[in-house]
């Protein structure tokens, strides 16, 4: 087996722990399903999973070394998240997005939200080194540590796509109660403050 048992049960627990906070990424992904529907919010999962998958292939490499060497480039790349998040979360609450809009979602719409899920999640560096400085917390020396990096990756990966399709999913239904026109204003205005929090949050987090 690539990991103990008993040690792979602590590390599932506390991933789980980890990923049921809101990020930046999770905040993206219930603005996006609260204003367009679930089928916004799985695209933009779409994104962030797909960020996800190559900051963990960093990590699993042990690219510790040039993570420090390009860390100036990474706090770079940081602001530039949090002001396309700023970006977006204006927009948002000035939108007036017409009654219906979950059901007229256009093709152009689910490629917007696979990129700002992709940009959002693969603009937070302290995903990657969050990753790097983890996993070893709980890898047996005994085992091969290829195996037992994968079997994290892999399990991490898998838990947050769950929770983030949960997240899409509950954002879509309190979406869909607050489609009548007298909601739609807050509903967009929601939307908005919750990406302009997610800026917050990734500014908060340190490199």
């Amino acid at each position: 087996m690539p990991m103990e048992s008993t040690l792979y049960l602590v590390f599932v627990g506390v991933s789980i722990a980890v990923i049921v906070i809101p990020g930046p990424s999770i905040l993206l992904i219930v603005s996006n399903s609260l204003q367009f529907g679930a089928g916004s919010g799985v695209v933009t999962v779409a994104g962030t999973s797909a960020a996800m998958l190559i900051q963990l292939g960093v990590a699993v490499a042990g690219l510790t070394s040039l993570v420090t060497v390009v860390s100036q480039g990474l706090n770079a790349m940081r602001w530039l998240g949090i002001a396309y998040l700023v970006y977006l979360g204006i927009r948002r609450w000035r939108s007036s997005v017409p009654i219906g809009a979950f059901e007229t979602v256009t093709g152009r719409r689910n490629r917007s939200a696979f990129l700002e899920g992709f940009l959002v999640s693969l603009t937070n560096p302290t995903t990657m080194l969050f990753f790097i400085a983890f996993f070893p917390q709980f890898m047996n020396d005994a085992a091969p540590p290829a195996r037992q990096l994968l079997t994290m990756s892999v399990t991490f990966w898998a838990l947050a796509l769950c929770f983030d399709l949960s997240y899409a999913g509950l954002a879509a239904r309190i979406g869909h109660a607050l489609q009548d026109p007298r909601r739609a204003l807050m509903r967009n205005r929601l939307s908005g403050a919750i990406l302009v929090a997610a800026a917050a949050a990734l500014a908060l987090a340190r490199v």
